[in-house]
């Protein structure tokens, strides 16, 4: 067989989840595929990179120029599937070219801007709308990263479960583990500007992610403790959608000197300040899966965090503490759990690490590979 993957989104310098889910996929699949007897090639609009093009035997590039910053995937790459044909098309980052082969396999990481469409600019839910429209009429299997997700597409859809295969996302390990060197960790902490103890949230600041409402949790947990407290809280994620409100938001708190904003930080560095923090807090309102607490349990760090969506189902039962994500007072509470009782960061940690070793991007990879061969 002949297995066409989409790459270029996996290619880009600077990447978010969905970049590094097809990064990751496509690096552990090279590994799985070597002997398997098929072909596979990977479609990109600029020369292969940061590891994509270290190809084993069977696997090929097809480097697709196109002038234009826009209209890669829609024009320039449905024309390639329509020139030189392939046995299986597969779309990593959720969408579809105007031209794709029967035998279409897509990657679908949450329907979030369909149960939540006020968290989202208007033009991105219509995009991710009529993306879903052609996977529902064209995709012969869907990927999805959790079964909650699984039950979300195909009710919000109609689609068959029996079309909808279940791959959970992965973490590095080499990456996101127990770091011992505690030089290393203050070096990064001086580098960033970050004093202890703090809690750290990692992702868009965005209206789905919830940062009103964790600000104004912050500010209560801090306001409580009183005059002294030293607890920070640190903001790692550039700013998206609905971030005015976040802004206003802190600005109008008591106690903002003590609310730190990095934007963008290396992901060389994030596991230092994982190892670093009081707790990482993932507020959400809705996930597909939710990576940043599973980055955090690898690295020994407490979770805690919404019990919205899929995150319950990623994080377990006994690997953090969660709250309802529609209020401030369960949030707070959880702060100030973990600054009091002794013994409960060490439980979660423990908890945190056995938990985040079950998902690795070879399992991903494992699970993901029937889906693309059975048509053999």
């Amino acid at each position: 067989m002949l297995i066409g993957i989409e790459a270029s989104r996996a290619n880009k310098p600077k990447k978010t989840g969905v970049e590094w889910y097809g990064w990751h996929l496509i690096q552990e699949m090279k590994e799985l595929t070597q002997t398997d007897g098929n072909s596979w090639i990977l479609y990109t609009d600029v020369m292969l990179k940061g590891g994509l093009e270290k190809l084993p035997a069977n696997w090929f590039e097809v480097r697709a120029r196109w002038p234009l910053p826009y209209g890669w995937t829609q024009a320039r790459l449905s024309w390639e599937l329509w020139r030189r044909k392939v046995d299986v098309a597969f779309f990593p980052g959720s969408t579809l070219p105007r031209y794709s082969p029967a035998k279409t396999v897509v990657t679908v990481h949450d329907v979030g801007f369909h149960r939540f469409p006020k968290l989202y600019k208007p033009r991105q839910v219509r995009i991710h709308e009529i993306a879903m429209r052609e996977i529902r009429k064209r995709a012969a299997r869907i990927v999805t990263v959790s079964e909650f997700s699984g039950r979300e597409i195909a009710e919000a859809y109609g689609i068959d479960p029996a079309r909808i295969a279940i791959t959970p996302n992965g973490v590095d390990h080499d990456l996101y583990r127990p770091i011992a060197d505690r030089t290393a960790i203050d070096e990064r902490l001086r580098r960033h500007r970050i004093g202890s103890p703090f809690f750290i949230v990692i992702g868009r600041l965005e209206a789905k992610k919830n940062i009103v409402n964790l600000v104004r949790a912050f500010t209560h947990f801090k306001t409580r403790r009183g005059v002294g407290d030293p607890y920070k809280l640190v903001l790692v994620g550039m700013p998206g959608f609905g971030y005015e409100a976040v802004r206003k938001e802190i600005d109008a708190s008591s106690i903002k000197s003590d609310i730190q904003e990095l934007g963008y930080v290396p992901e060389l560095d994030l596991p230092y300040l994982l190892n670093a923090a009081e707790a990482l807090i993932h507020p959400s309102l809705y996930e597909g899966f939710g990576i940043p607490p599973v980055m955090a349990m690898a690295s020994g760090c407490a979770v805690l965090s919404s019990n919205a969506a899929s995150l319950p189902e990623v994080i377990g039962p006994d690997s953090g503490i969660f709250f309802a994500p529609d209020g401030t007072e369960e949030m707070t509470e959880a702060m100030t759990r973990i600054a009091d009782e002794g013994g409960l960061k060490e439980r979660l940690r423990a908890a945190g690490i056995q938990r985040a070793a079950a998902f690795t991007w070879n399992n991903t990879a494992a699970l993901t590979l029937p889906v693309l061969t059975a048509w053999e």
